[in-house]
């Protein structure tokens, strides 16, 4: 079954890039051979694949979409530019990474990893265009610093799972993310360049704005908006998820003031609202009329279409890999190992990461193992643990998973790049995050 995963893997690499087989049908080919082989069926198999390919997007798809539009008003109206300015400033490029990663994080604190990256795509392209530097030498600063937030600083999903698995205490949890988060994100949004400088130079990025950036379809010039308005645009849907979270902690579980809460910490509400401000204030404000506004939304949908249809194989795949009993597999190998339990959680949830390719789905999957090693070693600390099992699910992102696909396609990638910067990216993220939480628990002696 292991073989047979790893072979599916091979194949699905082979093609896309030999055969030159769009990346979704080849997932398609890939997800059918993987049930085949593993006797579930045709039929089962194409079931498997489309129930997977719904549950990626139900929630991914919509988000990406009103982020997509709202970065191609972002980009249009100039807001973008704006932005640019206050990142760059008038430091030197030198800082230039390290302000980006930064602000990555703290825009990603309270948001999924698919909505950051969205909203930070246009600026991106902003500082890109404004530098004169290849894409890439932002866009791996950016992804450093939403890695960061979403594997290591709550309310990210994968710590408040892995904290609800091991009734860990977020105050500590935080505590220790936030100490790790420094060298985590130093050695991606800083180091990780440096040392990939020679494979940086590659990608053709996706058009966010089309032809007609800076000026309304009938070639009069936009007036650019302000900063506190581009500033607001993209603070909106953190703000409004913060808040949320925030209120939900400290509101009974029923009533109608815990339904607005609940509202407003939802991506795809806090995202529609931001995209409703922006259509007003990055789009009427700066002079486009209603048909101008809705040929920027349509330019910024069109390039993410394939995108999705990716994204959506992915989460097929993942759903067959599971279905196959691969992740029973791996529970009842780590039922026999005789480790660290810091290592042992690191481990287990970077096996889960990459045979089934979600971060998230890597921490949930692990929770009930790692939980039980816990009650077998109760002087464990639980905080430590959450964040060994998160950094473990930040390793190798590869072709099952919907981030790797986000980033090639955005940033026109081929998969050898992808994985050569993206893949490696995370994969050093996820060791030196170890290897912090194995200081830390030295030190307090867990």
């Amino acid at each position: 079954m292991v073989i047979s995963g790893l072979i599916a893997i091979v194949l699905l690499i082979i093609l896309i890039t030999r055969l030159k087989i769009h990346p979704f049908f080849s997932l398609l080919i890939s997800s059918i051979f993987l049930g085949i082989v593993n006797d579930i069926g045709v039929t089962k198999s194409v079931t498997t694949f489309t129930h997977g390919f719904g549950s990626q997007l139900s929630v991914t798809g919509v988000v990406i979409g009103l982020g997509a539009m709202l970065g191609g008003l972002l980009v249009q109206s100039g807001g973008g530019d704006k932005i640019a300015d206050i990142i760059i400033g008038s430091r030197k490029l030198v800082w230039m990474p390290l302000s980006v990663g930064l602000v990555s994080l703290i825009i990603g604190l309270p948001n999924l990893f698919e909505v950051t990256f969205v909203l930070m795509v246009p600026l991106v392209f902003s500082i890109t265009k404004r530098l004169n530097v290849p894409v890439l030498t932002v866009a791996i600063p950016m992804s450093a610093g939403l890695m960061t937030a979403h594997a290591l600083l709550p309310p990210g999903p994968a710590t408040i799972i892995a904290a609800t698995a091991y009734n860990a205490s977020i105050g500590e949890t935080t505590l220790y993310g936030v100490i790790i988060s420094v060298p985590v994100l130093l050695s991606g949004a800083y180091l990780f360049p440096k040392l990939m400088r020679r494979h940086l130079d590659v990608g053709k990025p996706l058009e966010l704005n089309g032809p007609d950036h800076g000026h309304e379809v009938n070639g009069k010039p936009v007036r650019q908006p302000s900063l506190a308005v581009a500033l607001t645009t993209v603070m909106i849907a953190p703000f409004l998820m913060i808040i949320g979270t925030i209120g939900l902690d400290f509101l009974p579980k029923t009533g109608v003031v815990t339904e607005i809460f609940q509202a407003i910490g939802n991506p795809v509400i806090t995202l529609g609202l931001a995209l409703i401000y922006a259509m007003i204030f990055l789009g009427r404000a700066a002079g486009f009329s209603n048909e101008g506004i809705l040929a920027i939304s349509k330019k910024s949908i069109v390039p993410i279409v394939g995108l999705l249809l990716i994204i959506g194989g992915g989460g097929g795949l993942k759903n067959v890999l599971t279905a196959i009993g691969l992740s029973d597999i791996i529970s009842s190998l780590a039922n026999d190992w005789s480790i660290p339990p810091l290592l042992f959680a690191w481990l287990v949830a970077a096996v889960f990461r990459i045979a089934l390719g979600s971060g998230t789905v890597a921490v949930s999957a692990s929770g009930g193992i790692v939980a039980a090693l816990l009650a077998a070693h109760p002087d464990t600390n639980a905080a430590l643990l959450v964040l060994s099992t998160t950094t473990g699910a930040m390793i190798f992102s590869h072709v099952s998973d919907g981030a790797f696909w986000l980033f090639k396609e955005y940033f026109g990638l081929t998969v050898p790049q992808t994985i050569r910067t993206w893949s490696y990216l995370v994969t050093v993220q996820s060791v030196v995050g170890l290897i912090g939480v194995l200081i830390l628990g030295a030190i307090i002696g867990s």
